[in-house]
Parts: structure tokens; C-alpha cells; sequence
């Protein structure tokens, strides 16, 4: 056996060392590794022993005919390209083998020399794009196993970052909230007759959006303005402040006219607090036009400004100092509806009727219940406040009626070392 070098391995196998030697000569010229064997057994190991492009086989040879020997090397090396050397008397077989895909071409004998070495260039230039095409099939593959990792790291990440800024989001919003609580705490210390009232607009504006089905982003917009509705008032003298509005002389009226226009101009550089604003400057318009400041009528004043309108109405007839010592929301109503349709929105009256049908139950639930004093380390989320929570120099923390969260708990208790209320924290006992 003798190996010519080069780039490809050809392995002949003929039992007639002549033809051997004969195409070995012929493919001497070219740059090939050239293998031979003299039976198919021999060239069966040496397929097992080099890595072989191309096979040329006789198709007669004794105890294992070419035929035979060519699909056991498809089994060895499926990639192989395989020609059979046959005589005519062969023919059948060799056709039968080229159907059975065993073999890619097959040469008679005798043979042109070049059209041989012109079918060994073609096979061996079809074994390379079958090499190469599992090159980059393989390439590919991997590229792709990176990619998909690459993709999977780059996807955890991601949520790793959305988590962080659904975290982050969700922290500012909370601290954008008790911003706003902290803001109406300020305003309700201008005038202590209306204990909670922006707390309470707060809470009813927003009950009354709900229940009209607004948009969520809508009804967070109507609460903000709803709590800051009062905030033009903190630049009033106490002595306007505190005077009943029929009192009020022309120039003091003026005054208090203004109002709605500071509180808009106040938060207007804030701009998540726009919209707000622009609620808040038209809360006192009244429906027929009547109000204040801009004289705008139905539909022109912003529903915003139609819902707190109510809500401010209804929470100052039902506060106790208007109603003889305790909340009555039901008389409130009453008092406010005489003005449908002058003062207020029939509509939203209508929507405001049945949410203080439940604020009525839920405010007199407690009534004669009894209450327990706890400091604020001993809270429990759940319990209800039966007393206003004030800070020692008098702000307003949480109102009455709150059902306590585990946030509001840890609030309460950073709040009493900051500044500590003169007693304890009072709770509804449970029924």
C-alpha cells in the first residue's frame, strides 16, 4: 500500500494490482493522499483508519463484491463519495447500486482518462460542499445555542431590571401618595371646624369616580385634586379663613374668590400634578355658570372639577361642626340636591346618592362600640381607628374610620418617634 500526499484521501480497491497502479499514475499529477486495497476487507480498514473523501471500487472482485463493499463504507462513512469501476457485463448490478444510493457515479472500463479524473475533481469538489455545509450547519447551530443563551441572560436581566423599576416605580408612587396625604394634613391645620375635610373630599371624590367607572389613571388624578383642593387657601389670613362665607365683606370675598387660582398656580410646576391643577382651579364653578373663577357652566367645567364640587359640598354639611356632633351624610345629600342642577351636576349627584347610601352604613357601624389605646408598636394590621391620629404639634396623620395596613403601622410608629402624639393610638374593639 502506498499514500501519495495532498488534501484529499482517495481509496482505490480492486483486486487487479494493475488498475491500482494504473489510476494511482493518472491521479499522480493532482494534490491527493492516494490509498489502496486489493479487497473489500482491506478497504473496509482503512476506512477505519483515515478519514477517506472519495472511494473507486470495482464491482468484481471474489468474496466481497463491490456492491457489498459499498454499503458497508455508507454504513462506515456516509459522507464518502463512492464510484464503481464496472465492465458491462456488470451493468445491472451497478445500476441497481446507484438506485440503492450506495454509489454517486460509475465508470466503464475501459476508461477515458480524462473524463475519470474529470469525475474524481466533481466528486471530490461535491464531498467539500457537503463538508462545508456541515461546517456552517454546525456553525450555525452553535451560533444559535449562543444566541439563545445569550438571549435567555439577556431576557432574565431584563426582568431583573423591570422587577427593580416596578420596585422603584411602585416606591415613588407611594411616596408621591403620602406626599399628598402630608400636603392635606397642612391644609386641614388652616381651619380646624372641618376636621379631615380634605382627607375626606379625598375619599369621596374617589368613590364617586369609581362608581362612574372612570379610567384608573382619571380617578388618581380626581383624588390628588380632590386633597389639594383647599391648598390656595394656606396664603389667607386666619381671620377670612374662619369666617362663615356669608360674612365675608366684598374685599374679603375677593379674596377667598382667589383661592382656586393660587392652589392651581401652586402646583403647576409640579408635572405630574397638571392635570390636577386645572381641576382644582374650577372646583367652586358652579353648574349654571354662577361660580367661580372663570364662570364656567355644564360641560365646560372639567368632570374632575363636577365631582369634588359634590364632594366638597357633601363632607362640609355632614361634619359635625355643621351637624350637631357627628357625621350624617343622608342630610347632607338632602341639603345638596336642593342645587341640582345650579350648584352641581344632577349626574354626578345622582352617582354621589348611592355611595353615601354605603358611607352612611360604614360611618355609623362602630357607633357605641368600644375602643382599645394602643401605642403604635402593639397596632395590628385591620383594626379601625375610632379617633383622628395627630402628631404632637397637631397635624393629622390618619383620620377616623381607617382600617390600619401594615405600611400605615410602620408609618405611624416612624412618625412617633419623630413626633410623638400625647396619647396612645384608639382602635374599635371588634364586635
Amino acid at each position: 500500500m502506498e499514500i501519495i500526499p495532498g488534501n484529499h484521501t482517495i481509496l482505490l480497491v480492486d483486486d487487479e494490482e494493475n488498475i491500482l497502479r494504473s489510476i494511482r499514475r493518472l491521479l499522480m499529477g493532482d494534490d491527493y493522499n492516494v490509498l489502496t486495497a486489493t479487497s473489500g476487507r482491506e478497504g473496509l480498514a482503512l476506512l477505519d483508519a483515515n478519514e477517506v473523501s472519495l472511494i473507486i471500487s470495482d464491482q468484481r472482485m471474489p468474496v466481497m463484491t463491490g456492491s457489498e463493499f459499498l454499503t458497508h463504507a455508507k454504513q462506515k462513512t456516509p459522507d464518502t463519495v463512492r464510484i464503481m469501476l464496472t465492465g458491462y457485463s456488470d451493468i445491472n448490478a451497478t445500476m441497481e447500486a446507484i438506485n440503492k444510493g450506495e454509489v454517486y457515479k460509475y465508470i466503464t472500463k475501459p476508461w477515458s482518462d480524462e473524463d475519470l479524473k474529470l469525475t474524481v475533481k466533481e466528486a471530490l469538489e461535491r464531498f467539500s460542499l457537503v463538508k462545508e455545509n456541515q461546517r456552517l450547519t454546525a456553525e450555525l447551530k452553535e451560533w444559535n445555542a449562543k444566541l439563545e443563551q445569550r438571549v435567555k441572560e439577556q431576557t432574565v436581566d431584563i426582568r431583573k431590571r423591570n422587577k427593580a423599576l416596578l420596585l422603584l416605580n411602585d416606591r415613588l408612587k407611594k411616596n408621591f401618595q403620602a406626599s399628598l396625604e402630608a400636603f392635606a394634613s397642612l391644609i386641614e391645620m388652616r381651619n380646624k371646624r372641618f376636621s379631615n375635610h380634605s382627607h375626606n373630599v379625598g375619599a369621596l371624590a374617589q368613590k364617586i369616580a369609581e362608581a362612574m367607572q372612570l379610567p384608573d389613571k382619571e380617578i388618581e388624578t380626581i383624588r390628588a385634586a380632590a386633597l389639594l383642593h383647599d391648598i390656595g387657601k394656606i396664603g389667607i389670613s386666619d381671620n377670612i379663613i374662619m369666617k362663615n362665607a356669608k360674612n365675608l365683606n366684598p374685599s374679603e370675598r375677593r379674596e377667598m374668590e382667589q383661592h382656586p387660582i393660587r392652589g392651581q398656580a401652586a402646583i403647576e410646576p409640579i408635572e405630574s400634578l397638571q392635570d390636577a391643577g386645572v381641576i382644582v382651579r374650577h372646583h367652586h364653578e358652579w353648574y349654571n355658570g354662577n361660580g367661580y373663577p372663570d364662570g364656567l357652566k355644564f360641560n365646560q367645567i372639567p368632570l374632575g372639577s363636577r365631582i369634588i364640587a359634590v364632594a366638597d359640598a357633601i363632607d362640609r354639611l355632614a361634619n359635625p361642626g355643621q351637624a350637631g356632633g357627628r357625621y350624617d351624610f343622608k342630610r347632607a345629600y338632602r341639603i345638596a340636591k336642593a342645587d341640582k342642577g345650579v350648584k352641581y351636576d344632577g349626574k354626578v349627584l345622582d352617582v354621589a346618592a348611592k355611595v353615601i347610601e354605603e358611607l352612611h352604613g360604614s360611618v355609623y357601624r362602630n357607633i357605641g362600640s368600644e375602643e382599645d389605646e394602643y401605642l403604635p408598636g402593639d397596632l395590628c394590621p385591620e383594626m379601625t381607628l375610632s379617633r383622628d391620629v395627630r402628631s404632637g404639634t397637631g397635624v393629622l396623620i390618619l383620620p377616623q374610620g381607617f382600617e390600619l395596613t401594615m405600611e400605615k403601622i410602620e408609618c405611624l410608629k416612624r412618625l412617633h418617634k419623630v413626633d410623638p402624639g400625647k396619647g396612645g393610638i384608639f382602635v374599635y374593639k371588634k364586635k
